[in-house]
């Protein structure tokens, strides 16, 4: 998918990634939108990136792999820019 440019002046869109965020900007207007990343605690996809321990020693799920989130949060960006 690509990046279509910043809606305010029509600069190169980047994209910088890390495993909880992605940031998409433009680095000639200093803009940018902050999604969440590969692994994230909102949304439950049922693949379990990481566990949390209770006090009781229980392992819970506490983030989850999301597959797709590079995918939307292109969609997201691009679609603020043209609608």
């Amino acid at each position: 998918m690509e990046l279509k440019p910043c809606p305010f002046c029509g600069g190169d869109a980047y994209e910088e990634s890390y495993d909880r965020l992605i940031q998409i900007g433009c680095r000639k207007c200093n803009y940018h939108m902050s999604f969440d990343g590969v692994l994230q605690t909102k949304i439950n996809t049922g693949v379990v990136g990481s566990y949390t321990l209770r006090s009781d020693g229980v392992r819970i799920p506490y983030e989850y792999y999301d597959a797709k989130a590079h995918e939307k949060a292109y969609a997201v960006w691009n679609k603020r820019c043209y609608e």
